[in-house]
């Protein structure tokens, strides 16, 4: 993968990391909680574009498993989504345990791969 796109998508991610903490210093506050959730849908749209075009391009052999990380990504943000929606704010930090190991997993792991 080309080393700028990486640069880039890591920032992202570690812009995210950011906004779970500013949502703890404002206890759970939901216009943060939703600020964060939106930045891992932001995160999601613009990185795994790139990086699935880059894969098919590039005929990446496990492009379809890696795919599926990415949808399994969006889902579990969408149920963060419905969880706030139903009034559950207090989720940040099963949000910060996934992010992390988000990070090992695919970011530190599956993408160094491509």
């Amino acid at each position: 993968m080309d080393m700028s796109i990486a640069d880039v998508d890591q920032r992202k991610f570690i812009d995210i990391l950011g906004k779970v903490t500013a949502a703890e210093m404002h206890d759970n506050k939901p216009k943060k909680v939703e600020e964060l959730l939106n930045g891992m849908i932001d995160y999601a749209w613009d990185n795994f574009k790139v990086e699935e075009t880059h894969m098919l391009e590039s005929k990446y052999p496990d492009y379809k498993q890696h795919k599926e990380e990415h949808l399994g990504f969006v889902l579990r943000t969408l149920s963060y989504f419905k969880r706030v929606a139903e009034g559950d704010y207090q989720i940040l930090n099963e949000i910060r345990e996934y992010l992390n190991q988000w990070h090992i997993n695919h970011i530190q792991g599956a993408d160094k791969e491509i």
